[in-house]
This record gives C-alpha cells, sequence and structure tokens, in this order.
C-alpha cells in the first residue's frame, strides 16, 4: 500500500448494534456499496472516500481502515507479520498512539501480550517509539482482533468517536447521544418537508441532527479527525472535500421546534443550537405538550422513561403523549424511544417496532406511528 492510496483500501464503518442498516443507507447516499456485519458496515474506497465518510456519516461511531489480516499462532509470528503492515504511512513522532487488543478462539489469547507485541512491531517497523495516548482522542488507535488464529490489524481513522460534532456545550442529565438522534430521524424519513417536533427536546439533540440533515450540514463540519495527524494526510484534498460539502449546505423552510418542561434543558438546547450552522432554523420552547397545531407533522422523540432517571408518572407522559399527538395534528409520522412495548402500546397510537439499540446502557426500541 502507498502513501497516496491509489488503489482501494478496505474500510469498516463502526456501528451501534441496530443501527447498521441505517448506516449502510448513508453510504449508499454518498455513491458506496457496502455490506452490513454485526456491528458495522464493511466497505472499500480511496483517501477520498475515507475523508468524505468521517465528515459525512451520521449514524458511524468511527472509521476504521484494515491494515493487514494474516494468520499467527505464536508470538514471534505475530511480530514478524505485525512489522510488514504498512506502519511509514501513518505513524508519525508526534502522532500519540493507542493499541486495543481482543483475542476470542486463538493460541494467541492474551490482551496486553499481543497489545505488547504490537508496539515492538510498530516500533521496529517505523524506527522510533511512538508516543502513547491514554485516550483515543489524543491521536489514533490502532484496534488487533484476534478470531480462530486470524488476526486482523486496523488503524482508527476518526479519533474521538464521530458522535462528538463540536456543538454539545451544555449537557442534561441523561442526554441522547447524536448519532442515534440522526439514526431517529433518519428513519422516520424526514428531509425538510413537514415542520419537525421534539416535545422532549432535553438538551436539543434530535432538532438539531434534523436541522443538520435538512440543511446538508455535514456533522463532521466543526471538528477535527485522527487522520489529520497521519503521515499520508493529503491536506488539498480535504480541503476540496470539505469545500464541495459546504457548497450544498441549504436553508430550511420549515419549522424545527423543540419542547420542554425543564428551563435548563432549553437553556442548554439554545446554547448547542448556536455552535452549529443551523441555529437559525431552530426553535425552543420551554412548554410541555403545547397548543401547537400544523396539518401534517413530523414527531421524533425520546421521551423519559424513569430508568436512567427518578420520573414519576411515566405511563401517564405517554398517554398524554399519545393523546396531544391524536388532538392536534390531522397527518402525522411519530417516531420515539421506549424501553419497552408496554409502555409503547400507552400512547395508543398503533405503532410499530422498528429496530432496538442500547441508549446510555439501557435497551431501548424506536417505534414509528403514523396517519
Amino acid at each position: 500500500m502507498s502513501g497516496n492510496f491509489k488503489r482501494s483500501i478496505k474500510l469498516f464503518a463502526v456501528s451501534q448494534p441496530g443501527i447498521e442498516e441505517i448506516t449502510a443507507k448513508e453510504l449508499e447516499g454518498l455513491g458506496i456499496k457496502g455490506t452490513v456485519v454485526p456491528g458495522g458496515v464493511e466497505f472499500e474506497g480511496d483517501l477520498e472516500v475515507l475523508y468524505k465518510t468521517n465528515l459525512c456519516l451520521r449514524t458511524a461511531s468511527r472509521i476504521l481502515l484494515r491494515l493487514c489480516t494474516f494468520r499467527a499462532k505464536h508470538f514471534a509470528e505475530l511480530v514478524r507479520k505485525a512489522k510488514k503492515c504498512p506502519w511509514n504511512d501513518f505513524i508519525t513522532p508526534d502522532l500519540p498512539l493507542k493499541i486495543r487488543a481482543t483475542s476470542k478462539k486463538s493460541k494467541l489469547y492474551h490482551s496486553k501480550a499481543i497489545e505488547e507485541r504490537i508496539w515492538r512491531a510498530i516500533t521496529e517497523a517505523v524506527g522510533f517509539k511512538p508516543q502513547k495516548a491514554r485516550l483515543e482522542d489524543e491521536g489514533t488507535s490502532v484496534i488487533v482482533r484476534f478470531e480462530n488464529d486470524i488476526c486482523t490489524i486496523s488503524i482508527n481513522s476518526s479519533g474521538a468517536m464521530l458522535h462528538k460534532r463540536g456543538y454539545r456545550v451544555k449537557e442534561t442529565q441523561a442526554p441522547l447521544r447524536e448519532t442515534l438522534a440522526a439514526a431517529m430521524v433518519l428513519v422516520s424519513g424526514w428531509r425538510g418537508e413537514t415542520p419537525l417536533i421534539d416535545p422532549f427536546c432535553g438538551s436539543g439533540t434530535i432538532p438539531i441532527e434534523a436541522a443538520m440533515i435538512a440543511a446538508n450540514v455535514p456533522p463532521g463540519i466543526n471538528r477535527d479527525f485522527a487522520f489529520m495527524r497521519w503521515k499520508n494526510f493529503d491536506e488539498e484534498l480535504w480541503k476540496s472535500i470539505k469545500k464541495e460539502a459546504i457548497s450544498k449546505i441549504k436553508e430550511v423552510k420549515v419549522p424545527i421546534i423543540g419542547y420542554d418542561i425543564d428551563p435548563d434543558a432549553i437553556e442548554a438546547a439554545r446554547k448547542n443550537a448556536e455552535a452549529t450552522r443551523v441555529s437559525e432554523f431552530i426553535r425552543f420552547e420551554n412548554l410541555s405538550f403545547p397548543e401547537v397545531s400544523f396539518d401534517a407533522v413530523t414527531i421524533v422523540t425520546n421521551p423519559p422513561y424513569g430508568v436512567r432517571l427518578p420520573i414519576k408518572n411515566v405511563r401517564e407522559i405517554y398517554r398524554r403523549l399519545g393523546d396531544w399527538i391524536e388532538r392536534r395534528f390531522k397527518d402525522y409520522r411519530v417516531l420515539f424511544l421506549s424501553p419497552n412495548k408496554k409502555l409503547a402500546e400507552l400512547t395508543g397510537l398503533n405503532s410499530k417496532l422498528i429496530t432496538f439499540f442500547s441508549n446510555g446502557g439501557i435497551t431501548v426500541g424506536l417505534y414509528r406511528a403514523e396517519r
């Protein structure tokens, strides 16, 4: 593999279990065909594809580049073969590294010992000892996975996880991760055709992600990535990709509204929105189930379900949500989260389970209803 990446390289978009198919559809939208596997989507591309997917994918957690794959049953064999990976395309003396290893059904099963041998292989390959990073956000990470004696070595091109867009300047308790909020909006099919409302907006993640989708604002536009510190970083190519993406940003012409009964949440939402390029398209109001009315509306929301935070009358909240939607809107499309089917049924909206995933360590279902 040469530093200019003229030929195709193997890439992997890490996705939270339950939303891999959504990430695959995002890739399709970028003209990239991928293969869905548990935990993400495999695809191929060049340096441009690597940069573009980091910049534009809304539901992926990281973009990994597959460096090499080989069989190894002894540590000496591991070091010898790992040295042949194209480390010189990536590693520089000022780039901190973190190595993480896992092993399953393999003779080399001790993860710390595997990590030590990979450090040795990299040091011998590049001719210097790289800095060690405490956190992946500090530099880049190398992921080593053994399964049935097959070793796959990948490098994390993203650095900090991709849900870290750079706009969350103020948090509320139990915030929804940005990648999950984007997944909910994408599954709804909403792209800015009807008003969008989140009646439990918290720190504003769903309305902000929705506005970014409707305005074509790339989720990674305000952050840095690990690949920008790689030895083979092509700054001109990166600038060109960003310039093209920015040229496609457009105005949002429908209302995007976030409501919340907590004034502190509304304050946090407004501050977070101000840190984006879409604050002018979003309105946040300190109200609960307001007397608002639209003929057609899309509602995407994460109601409180009283698991991480002590909330009384959770069942009543779900009943009121359904009643409010039925009374206020003639035509609606609703996407909401619920930790169990019984709570979802209390809305009375004839909702269907679309998928489920983990939100803050709690398994929740994503439900859809429409009229």
